[in-house]
């Protein structure tokens, strides 16, 4: 009999296809034997002639309900029967038991997971009909010895916890695994060529020898990117970029990294960015670097429009879920950390792509507090085990390598080195610290109206939208060109504001401005205002906003940066920069008189803010606390001291297998308190893209079309989605893609999102 996968594809050809596929990826985890050993059993149920009658019904047309003959567990039961070492078993049998949906947690109300999920009937399983036609031979002691050896690697390279390690591995086999099944059942070539990183390197630098600057700053920016290009040489590791802000962060640390893979022969560069309005400027930049007609070189993933996945159609899913197998990535931190500790297979496909690369994750002080531990045993594994190298970029390092789970960086891990003299000249600004009486948003405008009727460009800072959009009001009356950014406004938006922005503070074009906004421009956002006012918050965010005062030294005297405390400020859901605030008051107070912005305040307010939460009741917030306060993310994917304690009370044994529980886990994470998600807005030419996307239907050009779209979504909490779709004409659903918002609803000409008239469901 000829056992079939999917239409004209022979079950055989696929299993042994998937296997050989899933081996070359697993390669760099020096894993090979286990990944070619799930991709073989993968699909062991679809043996049985139930999987075969139903595909036969599905392919002449007739009504089958997806999933309902299970073709999975079979794979994962045959390893749970000749396997003996619990912790390989483990492994195997969860990638291969939900390669289709997502991991599960290996304890399970103090059971064994995959002992209770195999355990089905047999006119289910048909299970002993599967292994009649396919029974295929497992060398147990080439997977021991492959989980063995990355046993004895974590301990050689000092990583304590090798439990937690392990379940990184098991992640990273299960991408290798769930890729080479799409990517086989798609028919896709996959492409495993260096990039020409020469060629690129040569754009590069011919774009860099366009650049002119005679001022000192220039100098030393050239020196800071020339430091960087020599490093680029070195072993691979894990190194920091620490550059004033201002300093010409982003192309150097590109030209690191081109030197590095190029030296190396590393397969891509991916840029991690903490910030939206970051990206979309890098991206800007590299586009103004490189020639990219095929639009293929450079990817974007950024897009909270998710398309649900279609397996029945795999080219459509491969390009609307990517492999992340371009040369250059841009991404955000959200993505990065929720592709790792997700548990499904749609967002950790792309997880074994993150190895052999360059990973520069730029402003890294804006890592959030409870995925600090998350962060460096992830960027730990993909070094060590994943063979990439990491970048740390910041004007000020938070120290990463000195928390309890550290970031093991390398020997001498500065690739630039900077003089106290060439520091001296990015002393641009000083603190004027109003923050000894509160200020209201009135108040606030007064401070900006004096500094615009100096003459001085300025730019205001708030930490909410709704402070942002009160003192932005207040500001209406004064004499000045003005302009408003939020996270209101599209990208598209944004960028226009931006650009208007540019040209009102260029020398040849200055035409005095005002700008409120948040957070969003200070960091990556290459403008230079004559003022910043600051609402107060941690020291670093202080330091990311003087950045854009003086920033080219326009003025030899140091410029203005005033701090001020807002009246009625909520930072109810932001207690990062709640807690910061209450630290930065601290250390303001013990330097009361002295240089703010010197090194020694700002170490004096990481020891404040960063370490003093490992200490007392604040233990185990790096470690990412759960809801409920009773355990952490990292525990429950390291020992998970639950459920082992709950498999022993039920078994009266110690649990001796993998006690990951990734499900779990993955359901209590994520990067920003409340889901939120992308509806496309009506600015610009949306609507058109809009009516192109439902006019289309090819796969390629529907996404080429959501892309663009990218640039005219805005975030909302899904709990305000629930309430609009209630709200006649608020939103529309486009094809079951994405949100279309009103035009009612937004406001083209300044503040974006429309929050009045959205008051009464919408969280402000």
């Amino acid at each position: 009999m000829t056992y079939y996968a999917r239409k004209n594809q022979k079950l055989f050809d696929h299993l042994r296809a998937t296997a050989d596929l899933a081996k070359a990826f697993a390669r760099v985890f020096c894993c090979e034997n286990t990944a070619y050993s799930a991709g073989l059993l993968h699909d062991l149920g679809k043996f049985a002639q139930a999987f075969q009658d139903y595909l036969k019904r599905s392919l002449a047309g007739e009504k089958v309900t997806r999933g309902e003959v299970i073709h999975a567990l079979q794979g994962a039961k045959f390893v749970k029967d000749i396997i003996r070492h619990p912790l390989v078993a483990d492994i195997i049998g969860n990638i291969i038991a939900t390669h289709h949906n997502g991991l599960f947690d290996n304890i399970t109300d103090g059971q064994r997971t995959l002992s209770v999920k195999t355990n089905k009937s047999e006119d289910k399983l048909h299970y002993e009909e599967a292994l009649k036609a396919f029974n295929p031979s497992i060398d147990e002691a080439a997977l021991k010895t492959e989980i063995l050896h990355f046993i004895k690697k974590c301990q050689a390279r000092k990583l304590k916890w090798p439990l937690f390690m392990l379940h990184l591995l098991t992640k990273a086999i299960y991408s290798c695994v769930v890729d080479a099944d799409r990517c086989n059942s798609a028919d896709l070539e996959i492409n495993e060529e260096i990039p020409d990183w020469e060629n690129l390197t040569q754009q590069l630098e011919t774009f860099l020898a366009g650049f002119s600057g005679k001022s000192d700053i220039d100098k030393i920016r050239k020196n800071i990117s020339e430091q960087s290009q020599k490093a680029g040489s070195r072993q691979q590791g894990i190194y920091t970029l620490s550059v004033p802000t201002g300093g010409g962060k982003t192309l150097s640390s590109l030209r690191f990294a081109l030197e590095h893979v190029k030296t190396h022969k590393l397969k891509r560069i991916i840029y991690v960015i903490p910030y939206l309005s970051i990206l979309d400027q890098t991206a800007s930049n590299l586009h103004k670097v490189f020639s990219d007609n095929s639009g293929e070189l450079i990817f974007e993933h950024h897009s909270n429009i998710e398309v649900p996945d279609n397996d029945d159609d795999e080219e459509q899913y491969r390009l609307l879920a990517s492999r992340w197998d371009s040369p250059i990535i841009l991404t955000t931190m959200v993505q990065f950390l929720e592709t790792i500790y997700s548990n499904k297979a749609s967002k950790l496909r792309k997880f074994h792509n993150m190895s052999e690369a360059v990973l520069i994750f730029d402003e890294i002080q804006a890592l959030p507090i409870k995925c600090v531990h998350l962060f460096n045993e992830a960027v730990n594994f993909l070094h060590y085990f994943g063979k990439s190298t990491i970048l740390l970029c910041t004007a000020t390092q938070p120290h990463l390598h000195e928390t309890e789970r550290k970031v093991i960086l390398s020997e001498k891990p500065d690739i630039i080195s900077m003089t106290t003299d060439q520091l001296k000249i990015f002393k641009r600004v000083k603190i004027g610290d109003k923050t000894q009486s509160i200020m209201d948003h009135e108040q606030i405008s007064e401070l900006a109206r004096s500094q615009i009727e100096q003459g001085k460009s300025t730019l205001v800072i708030l930490n909410t939208r709704a402070d942002a959009r009160g003192v932005y009001e207040q500001c209406k009356t004064i004499d000045c060109e003005k302009a408003f950014l939020t996270t209101d406004l599209c990208p598209a938006h944004r960028s226009h504001v931006l650009k208007r922005i540019e040209k009102n503070l260029n020398p040849k074009t200055k035409r005095v401005t005002l700008c409120v906004s948040t957070q969003l421009i200070e960091a990556g956002v290459d403008v230079s205002f004559d003022c910043v006012i600051r609402a107060e918050a941690g020291m670093d965010s202080i330091i990311q906003a003087a950045g854009r005062c003086n920033r080219n030294k326009e003025y030899s005297k140091l410029q203005m940066i005033f701090v001020v405390d807002v009246k009625g400020e909520r930072l109810s859901r932001l207690p990062e920069i709640k807690e910061g605030k209450v630290v930065t008051k601290r250390v303001f107070r013990e330097k009361q008189g002295e240089n703010l912005l010197s090194n020694e305040a700002i170490n004096l307010f990481y020891k404040y803010y960063f370490f003093d939460q490992q200490e007392g009741n604040n233990r185990g917030k790096m470690d990412y606390r759960t809801k409920d306060g009773n355990t952490t993310i990292y525990n429950l994917l390291n020992n998970n001291a639950v459920g082992m304690s709950a498999y022993r009370s039920r078994n009266n044994e110690v649990y001796t297998g993998l006690p990951s529980a990734f499900r779990t886990a993955a359901d209590e994470f994520t990067v920003i308190d409340g889901l939120q998600i992308g509806i496309v807005v009506p600015y610009g030419n949306a609507l058109q893209l809009v009516t192109d996307f439902q006019a289309c239907y090819d796969p390629k050009e529907k996404m080429r079309i959501l892309k663009k779209l990218q640039g005219y979504t805005v975030s909302i909490y899904s709990n305000v989605l629930e309430k609009l779709e209630y709200v006649e004409r608020a939103i529309v659903k486009i094809d079951e893609a994405f949100y279309l918002l009103s035009p009612d609803y937004y406001d083209v000409a300044e503040q974006g999102l429309k929050r009045e008239a959205m008051m009464s469901f919408l969280y402000v």
